[in-house]
């Protein structure tokens, strides 16, 4: 069940739409227009059974059709529902229209009839913002036919695949998304959501237990899929990507605009901080982490009881260097690739004490690529989240040492070479500046000279006179 909004009319409900599954596992699309839809939503709930009578059925028309029906109802004013319970008859709760190799060269950029895509979970990108504002993740599946294909999860959608909550020694982790498009760029096929889109994983149903089986065969390690606009960089440079101390990593005033950033830090472990525990229990499904009611674990995600609850890594950790110390926290697939076991294994329900295993981390240096977040960036917060984790490498350690010398010292040569270009530029127009007044004096000194022997030309004129006149003469000039 999901809504149509307007987009250009500020989201306004167009109609509402269903999907309903008969005995005989036929699906067919019903739609609800906005006026009919505080009648009947209420009294709808996904899973649940109906009897429904007095729709009317059209012909299936128009754009981003989630079947591929001929048909579809529409609910009237006389539409009647009665709720039935669930030993009335044998109807499953979910159906699909999964496509197929023959359809897909029909439906590529072609919206009019979308498309459910099911497959083995192989990569998980980052959650990240693209154009517009609009937030995306990337993941790739193998397909029910053997194809590696992209499917972009928009909004929401992207929320329910954290990199970090996937591990090899799960099993096959079989995705299922409805309502996609289709694209074909460059010869690759991808998929990406729409509204209607919903994503199920693990399902509890035949067909995905025999794909379970099908991939349970080939490697189940998800890989991180790097994001498409960044550069990709080889683990020698990457391990010294923004490196800082933690002095620095603490000290830096972020801007506010800053939503994200990565960057390395070296660091010795010197403790493990078991204040919030070392391990979550997370949803079999959704990986979410569960809370215990009454004795029963429960997923506040999926709504629903977890009879199977995974035991997973996250553990926080002290580490320092020579200016600082902090600490960041290791989640699942980091912490199982440095202690070489599963959480699960370490896991004693009559004890929360941090195990021996756990505690060899300690003393160990490693240096720590992280990811930073508004968690971080905007509150100022610790426990910063280790996106991944480098053993040392003393000679590259050397080298990058060696270059951040060099170029403090070529830096402050250029600095100085400024500066002595600077004084250059001032000693010169000083110079000018001498050179011109010396040439201003010269010519005030041949104008003063010319005015005196013209005075004194008219002194001796008047040396004819007598003394007291010429003397007067003079004090008169």
């Amino acid at each position: 069940m999901w809504e149509s909004l307007n987009t250009k009319k500020n989201g306004e409900l167009i109609h509402l739409n269903l999907i309903f599954i008969d005995e005989q596992e036929n699906l067919i699309h019903a739609t609800i227009t906005k006026t009919l839809v505080p009648r009947f939503k209420n009294l709808l709930s996904e899973g649940s059974l109906y009897s429904i009578k007095g729709f009317k059925v059209v012909k299936s028309t128009g754009e981003y059709r989630p079947l591929s029906n001929e048909y579809r109802i529409i609910f009237l004013v006389g539409t009647s529902l009665m709720k039935l319970e669930e030993e009335t008859i044998q109807i499953p709760i979910n159906g699909f229209q999964f496509i197929t190799p023959n359809l897909i060269d029909l439906r590529v950029n072609n919206n009019e009839i979308l498309s459910d895509v099911v497959g083995c979970l192989r990569g998980v990108g980052d959650y990240e913002t693209v154009g517009g504002g609009w937030k995306k993740r990337d993941i790739t599946i193998l397909t029910n036919y053997s194809e590696t294909s992209k499917i972009t999860l928009w909004g929401d959608l992207g929320k329910m695949f954290e990199p970090k909550l996937y591990e090899k020694d799960n099993g096959p982790v079989i995705v299922i998304v409805t309502s996609t498009t289709i694209k074909n760029f460059r010869g690759e096929v991808s998929y990406s959501t729409t509204t209607a889109s919903k994503i199920y994983i693990n399902l509890k149903t035949d067909y995905v237990a025999s794909l379970v089986e099908k991939f349970s065969t080939i490697s189940n390690g998800v890989e991180v899929i790097e994001r498409s606009n960044v550069n990709k960089i080889s683990p020698e440079e990457e391990m010294f990507l923004n490196r800082m101390s933690i002095e620095e990593l603490l000290k830096t005033d972020w801007s506010p605009q800053l939503k994200e950033y990565f960057l390395t830090v070296r660091g010795k472990i010197t403790e493990i901080d078991n204040t919030f525990g070392w391990y979550y229990i997370s949803c079999q499904k959704c990986f979410r982490k569960l809370e215990l009611e009454d004795g029963v674990y429960k997923c506040s995600k999926c709504n629903n009881k977890c009879d199977y609850p995974l035991v997973k890594y996250k553990i926080h950790i002290k580490v320092e260097d020579k200016t600082a110390e902090t600490t960041l926290v290791i989640f699942n697939d980091i912490a199982e690739s440095l202690l070489d076991t599963a959480a699960n294994k370490l896991f004693k329900q009559t004890t929360n004490d941090v195990p021996t295993e756990i505690q060899s981390l300690c003393g160990r240096e490693f240096v720590y690529k992280l990811k930073l977040n508004m968690y971080n960036l905007k509150y100022g917060h610790e426990n910063f989240t280790v996106s991944k984790v480098f053993n040392l490498n003393e000679k590259l350690e050397e080298q990058d040492e060696l270059k951040k010398i060099k170029d403090h010292k070529e830096k402050n040569n250029n600095i100085n070479e400024e500066n002595e270009d600077k004084n250059r530029k001032e000693l010169h127009f000083k110079d000018i500046t001498a050179a011109k007044d010396l040439e201003d004096s010269d010519e005030d000194y041949h104008h003063s000279s010319s005015l005196t022997k013209k005075n004194r030309k008219n002194i001796i004129i008047e040396d004819d006179s007598d003394d007291e006149n010429m003397n007067q003469k003079r004090l008169r000039k």
